[in-house]
Formats: structure tokens, sequence, C-alpha cells
């Protein structure tokens, strides 16, 4: 049998689909599971799966969409008995792609709206999203649909992502940290950013708070500091350590790849995030994390596992962002991130 999932959003959203990976692997031994996604980024995650066969990219988003095309077409000359849209897959590209792919069996989610608009049509088997539930257990429930119970295989207490790195990119960040002279220890990461859509730039908190506590730690708990970006959050990050103002104790890790960077997250204590993916990556390392949400819903997606997670939220703000707004941001609604007082963060971080 073979098995595809498709996984096209970003970091997060593919840990989330490892719990549901797993599972479907464990149940059918003998199935060829294949992925495809549309960052590179992504491709890493799942790059060292053992459950996963092989890995499609499609790169439809800012690069070349006749190549991707081509490679949808390629997909489809694999001739799938099954393959799942992984949550949350509201937008209607999502369905197109699934589409012609052109699986005999093609599961996905059912919103409470897009049926037509968004092309869910497209899709032959459809399982009611639960918004009353993490978004690893609406991948989980897509297994209902091949007979899979996961309730009797899986206590949801007990989730977590699976994550293996290059070992290359383990000894990266061994290296790094040795040739700062910095004791793994002491190292606290920040990443201030999200990605550049209007919806996930809000979520960002303001990055003089984030300097505010960077200089408590450096000062009160003679921690060293790491300051995460991505490829478009330089600026972001350059701001960030000008504001500290500490080049002995803090540095910007940027002009690395994707991978470097896991690495090197792999060897600090503790990481300070707004609601971004590499908050999940941080969970999938065992890493502990403070993180700093607003307009989204931490009981869909805040990093799964409660053990390492500690959630600061603004009180009396009650998040807006919905799958189906996409990107957009509905009229008269603010943020919420700067009413989080950078003491609620340090009063935290004292204990």
């Amino acid at each position: 049998m073979k098995i595809l999932i498709v996984c096209l959003p970003g970091i997060g959203d593919a840990l989330m689909a490892t719990t549901m990976i797993r599972l479907l692997k464990q149940k059918n031994p003998d199935a060829q599971i294949d992925v495809a996604c549309m960052f590179g980024a992504v491709e890493y995650i799942f790059k060292n799966n053992p459950d996963i066969n092989s890995i499609y990219r499609l790169p439809l988003y800012k690069e070349n969409k006749l190549k991707g095309l081509r490679q949808i077409f390629n997909l489809r000359k694999n001739k799938y008995d099954i393959s799942i849209v992984a949550f949350p897959a509201f937008r209607r590209e999502y369905h197109l792609v699934h589409r012609l792919i052109g699986a005999k069996k093609r599961i996905a989610h059912k919103f409470q709206k897009g049926f037509w608009s968004e092309l869910h049509f497209f899709n032959t088997n459809l399982v009611d999203v639960d918004e009353g539930q993490h978004n690893v257990i609406n991948n989980l429930n897509l297994l209902k649909t091949l007979g899979i119970d996961w309730q009797k295989e899986i206590n949801k207490e007990d989730v977590n992502y699976d994550l293996i790195l290059d070992k290359e990119d383990i000894a990266f960040g061994v290296n790094y940290v040795k040739a700062l002279g910095w004791d793994k220890e002491n190292i606290i990461g920040i990443h201030p950013g999200s990605t550049d859509s209007p919806a996930a730039i809000v979520r960002r908190w303001p990055i003089e708070r984030y300097a505010e506590v960077a200089k408590f730690l450096i000062k009160e708990k003679q921690r060293k500091i790491l300051i995460f970006v991505g490829p478009d959050e330089a600026g972001l990050g350059k701001k960030l350590l000008n504001l500290i103002d500490d080049n002995v104790n803090c540095r910007l890790v940027d002009n690395l790849k994707f991978s470097q960077s896991i690495g090197l997250l792999n060897q600090i204590t503790m990481l300070l995030c707004n609601d971004n993916g590499f908050g999940h990556v941080a969970a999938a390392l065992g890493k502990k994390i403070v993180t700093l949400w607003a307009s989204t819903n931490d009981k869909w997606s805040l990093p799964y596992n409660k053990k390492l997670v500690t959630l600061i939220r603004p009180e009396d703000f009650k998040p807006w962002y919905r799958y189906d707004l996409k990107r957009a941001i509905p009229k008269g609604k603010t943020g919420g991130m700067e009413l989080i007082a950078a003491t609620k963060l340090i009063n935290l971080l004292k204990q």
C-alpha cells in the first residue's frame, strides 16, 4: 500500500503531524509512507524519520511554481492508494494539490465553512475538525477513516514529536558553543520572530521587552544569550542585539543553515519565543520553553509537551485567530502581545 502525507504548512505543523505518521506506520508496517512538503526546513523535519520512505518538496511558495507543478504530476505517477492532508488544511491551494496528486482515497478535515470555496469537496473522506482539541489530536482523528482508533493506542498525555537531527548538525552545535567558550548549561535562546504574514507578525512580542528580559538574564542570572532568527528576520535580530548592547554575553545566530541552527538549539537549556515553529522544534529536542501568546489559541497549537512548556498570555484577552481567516486580521482586532509586560516574564525567570 502506498500512502502520501501532504504537509504544506510550516515547521510546527510538520512536527504536530509526526505522531499521526508514527501510528499510521505502526498499524501498517508494510506500507510505503511518503511526505510532500513545501519548505526546505520542513523537509529537514522529516528527513531522518524512520517511518517515512521518501520526501518530495513542492516549491510552490516564492519559488518556481512551474517546477512545483511538474513535481505534483510526477507524484501522480506514483498512484497512491491513500493521501492525507495534515492539519491545518483550510486553504484551497492544499486541496487543489491533493486532488491533482490523485490518490484513490483522499482524507482531509472538514471545517465549519469552505466546502465549496476552498475546494474541500475535492477529497473523498472528510473528518470534522474538533475545535476543542489540539492540532496533534485533530491529525490523529484523521486515522479514523482508516479504521484506526488512536485512543486505544496512545495516551494523549504522553504524546511527543519525532525529530532526529543529522550527526553533523549536532556536532556543529557542540563546536559552535565550544568556540564561544560558553557553558551550555548557562545558555538561553531567544527567537523573537514569526512568519511574515499579517496575522503572524502581530504574534511578535515587542522587541524592546525581549531586550529587557535578556539584560536581566545576563546581569542577574549570569546567563548567555543566543538570538535565533529566520532568513527574513535578520533585521529583527540585529535590532534586538543592538538593544541588548552586549557582544560578550549575547550573540546573533544568523547566516546559518536551518539544520545548523537546530544543531545549535540542541545546545541550549531554555528557549524564549513567540508562537512560532522554533518553539515546537525546541519541544521536540526536550528543551524547556517559555512562550508568549495572545491572538492564537494555545489549546490548538501550543508545543505539546506540558512538562516542558510554560505559557504566558495577557489577561482578559481572547484569542481571535482562526484557520479559516488564512493570513488576514479581522477589522478592529489587535495582536494583544503589547499587553504582556516584561516584568511578567522576568518574575517567572527569577524563580
